[in-house]
């Protein structure tokens, strides 16, 4: 194997992320998703499930009305689940950060 042919792999194996690095960006994006974002914004991002790396199942906020007085509350739903699912799935989901979730889900 030519040295430039080795330079150029290694190369490329430095600039790739380590799983703690993808972790980093996960928690940055989540928390985006979540807090900066306008609600159709999220949307859009749920539905090209972008990135495919992050949870987007939702079950749309099990037992409460989908749409009580004629407002839509799926979307909301659907970003209030994102929260729970991927804080649990990136192992910071506690009391604190649940309340958080939670009043995001109010200002919607």
């Amino acid at each position: 194997m030519k040295v430039s042919t080795v330079l150029a792999f290694a190369a490329g194996a430095l600039a790739m992320p380590t799983e703690k690095q993808w972790d980093n960006r996960n928690f940055a994006i989540t928390d985006d998703y979540l807090f900066k974002l306008t609600l159709p914004e999220f949307s859009a991002k749920r539905e090209a499930k972008d990135p495919a790396s992050l949870i987007w199942t939702s079950d749309g906020c099990t037992a409460a009305p989908a749409n009580p007085f004629n407002f839509d509350f799926t979307p909301a739903c659907q970003r209030h689940d994102f929260g729970y699912a991927n804080y649990r799935g990136q192992s910071r989901f506690d009391p604190r950060e649940e309340k958080k979730i939670d009043e995001q889900l109010l200002v919607e």
